[in-house]
């Protein structure tokens, strides 16, 4: 539920100012701007300090003051309300990282150390919605591997948009006028593995009516992209590797080998390679092959202040099938509040839910999103395995409550699934 007009005591004494920034995600895209001792009004009137270009922002919305290691944060009575976690605040007060929800757009409260490079200036990347400094990070990462040939490797949770970064990769560097040839690994039938990487000859096995050239062909002047690398077979892996190293590649039932073509090699995963590695499961040699150059891609509840850009972009590609719908603050507040084990895609799964429940309403409030959130309980415990549920601990640092929450179920059923075999 949401806390209306909560009240939050504020530390009364005022130390030396240090640097702060704001990251400010609003409907003319992200930018930082950077805050000084004083009064700071926030609003979407130009006469403003800081001027947040969304319609839903009042003129004077609220106000923030440096105070020592924190911010004072006053809603200055807007309409639509302030809103920090799930509570809508009159007066609270904010840390390095605190996500403010004004309107349709976020503020990030962010102590800017005195030796780290600024992001602010860098564009976010097209297609990838969310511009937070974690992400405009990512976006200067991207475009300096973008101009090199070598392998990159993207990590993060399965829904956190391995593909649209592996996208970027390509299209920000010289091979954005090539081949995107994307493979999920885990989608192949073992015994076709090989021929989707390199290709096969007419009659080199039951069904194969014609020659294939094969994805490392096909994607000769461009990108191949290899979703999921760590559940490639073992017995692939040698000649994955043989080919990222240059050498000549053999098309299933070819009597000659081909030369290895220009492909760029882009490799995801969602599973730690090194513990595959180590249990035998994936070559080192691979793994260090593909590891030249490592994109850590962030989890959805790192990187919060992405949420209501990202949640725009989602109902814009629901639309036709449920209509145009937008977010009240509250109901942004709330998405932002929860942990989304299932990252984008989750988040994708609640808002097509809160449309259907909406019964044509076109501005969804929180309940909505509250009903869409809290699904029975039944089908709940049904999709979470044991397997998931021990990912879910590693994830929350041991945490059992912590876990038990972000995964939506009961501490008692967690554990009881963390003792399952």
């Amino acid at each position: 539920m949401i806390e209306r007009e909560s009240t939050v005591q504020i530390p009364l004494e005022r130390e030396t100012a240090r640097g702060w920034v704001l990251d400010i995600q609003d409907d003319e895209g992200g930018r930082s701007v950077a805050i000084g001792s004083g009064s700071t009004l926030v609003g979407s009137s130009e006469a403003a300090h800081v001027v947040v270009r969304d319609p839903t922002v009042s003129k004077r919305h609220l106000e923030l003051e440096v105070l020592g290691h924190g911010i004072a944060v006053r809603d200055c009575n807007s309409k639509n309300g302030t809103f920090i976690g799930t509570a809508r605040v009159k007066d609270a007060w904010a840390e390095s990282g605190t996500v403010i929800t004004l309107g349709r757009s976020s503020v990030v409260c962010r102590a800017a150390a005195p030796d780290a490079h600024e992001q602010s200036a860098v564009a976010p990347l097209a297609g990838v919605a969310g511009c937070s400094n974690a992400m405009r990070q990512i976006a200067a990462q991207v475009r300096r591997f973008a101009k090199y040939a070598a392998p990159v490797l993207i990590m993060g949770e399965s829904g956190t948009g391995k593909e649209l970064i592996a996208r970027a990769l390509h299209c920000e560097g010289s091979r954005g006028q090539g081949p995107f040839i994307a493979l999920n690994v885990t989608t192949l039938p073992r015994e076709l593995v090989e021929s989707e990487l390199f290709g096969h000859e007419r009659g080199a096995f039951t069904g194969a009516h014609q020659r294939r050239v094969g994805a490392f062909t096909e994607a000769k002047g461009g990108t191949l992209f290899l979703d999921e690398i760590g559940d490639l077979p073992l017995d692939a892996q040698p000649k994955l590797l043989r080919a990222l190293d240059g050498y000549e590649f053999r098309r299933v039932g070819a009597s000659a080998a081909n030369k290895a073509t220009e492909a760029r090699v882009v490799a995801a995963t969602n599973a730690a390679l090194e513990h595959k590695v180590a249990e035998g499961a994936f070559r080192r040699d691979l793994f260090h092959r593909l590891e030249v150059f490592v994109v850590l891609l962030p989890p959805l509840r790192e990187r919060r202040a992405d949420i209501a850009a990202i949640s725009r972009e989602l109902l814009v590609r629901i639309e036709s099938d449920h209509g145009a719908r937008a977010l009240t603050s509250a109901a942004i507040a709330r998405l932002a509040a929860h942990d989304w084990p299932g990252n984008v895609r989750e988040l994708k799964n609640v808002l097509i839910r809160a449309a259907d429940l909406s019964a044509g309403k076109r501005v969804l409030d929180v309940a909505e999103v509250e009903s869409a959130l809290n699904r029975p309980m039944i089908e709940r415990e049904r999709r979470l395995t044991p397997i998931h549920a021990r990912s879910l601990m590693l994830q929350h640092g041991n945490n059992l409550s912590a876990a038990a929450r972000a995964a939506q179920t009961p501490r008692t059923t967690f554990r009881k699934l963390l003792n399952t075999d």
